[in-house]
């Protein structure tokens, strides 16, 4: 029962000192009995690891970010969304923090959802949490005629007058708001430079493994005959192999001589991991 046992140590995690470290461990040995763990889903996932058909899809709770006081709020504000505007504003309704919202996309919880990048949602998602109800409200009303693009939308309110003939959001307004934006503006730019290298990062610190990206193909573009861990280990000794990896720890030491210094790390991919030298 493959299924069930590794469905028990997933649920054990939670407990754990470290538990996106202990769901990575254990997510490598799957490729063998070939069951995935299926990535998190707004609508699919339960709180807790659930056994789906052949596979294990992932517990809302078991990602990094989110926590049992959330439960509530989680259950009120799951559900099927037509456009961001109404994700966000849900969010705010069922009185999820920016944190947390911020976890669920970059977690891929809400992939299915909408076309956009993880990056750009998150961004629009800390700028909405910006905006007085009344700004939101416009916003609302503004989101078809400029593509659910709320940095659009609000260039255009600086020119939009109301019924009583006043502008929607006063230079002043905007300038606060852009000053506050600013940062979130810096960290989304620097995302989009690698969309793929950008979701592996979250998905790898939000839920310990990527479904979806790995290291060897997102850098096969850049970088030649890189392999995965695990075929590097049957490679003859003193040839030389590419991989790829994190590290997760490092020393630095001297030879007994104390003429050389050497370097000795533990480098992981999703395949295994390697004491490199």
């Amino acid at each position: 029962y493959p299924k069930e046992f590794f469905l028990a140590l997933l649920r054990m995690t939670r407990h754990e000192s470290n538990p996106i470290s202990e769901i990575s461990k254990t997510t490598r040995e799957f490729q063998a009995f070939g069951i995935k763990l299926l990535p998190p889903h707004l609508v699919k996932s339960t709180m807790d690891f659930h056994i789906e058909g052949d596979n294990i899809r992932f517990g809302l709770l078991s990602i990094k970010g989110i926590s049992d006081k959330t439960i509530e709020k989680i259950n009120e504000f799951k559900g099927e969304f037509d456009s961001k505007f109404e994700v966000f504003q849900a969010s705010e309704d069922a009185k999820l923090n920016l944190g947390t919202l911020c976890a669920l996309i970059q977690a891929g919880a809400l992939d299915n959802e909408f076309d956009h990048s993880r990056s750009r949602m998150v961004l629009e998602c800390q700028l909405w949490k910006l905006l007085t109800t009344r700004e939101k409200r416009y916003a609302m009303e503004f989101a078809n005629e400029y593509k659910h693009d709320l940095i659009e939308i609000l260039k255009n309110l600086r020119e939009f007058k109301d019924e009583k003939g006043k502008v929607v959001i006063k230079d002043s307004r905007y300038e606060t708001i852009k000053k506050k934006y600013l940062p979130y503006l810096d960290i989304y730019s620097m995302n989009k430079k690698s969309e793929r290298f950008a979701n592996w990062y979250y998905e790898k610190t939000v839920l310990g493994y990527s479904p979806n990206h790995t290291l060897s193909d997102i850098f096969s573009n850049h970088i030649s005959n890189l392999i995965k861990i695990n075929a590097s280990q049957e490679v003859p000794i003193r040839r030389q192999v590419r991989i790829v990896g994190v590290i997760n720890d490092l020393f630095r030491g001297r030879s007994r001589k104390n003429d050389n210094e050497y370097i000795r790390l533990t480098v992981e991919d999703e395949t295994s991991e390697i004491t490199c030298l």
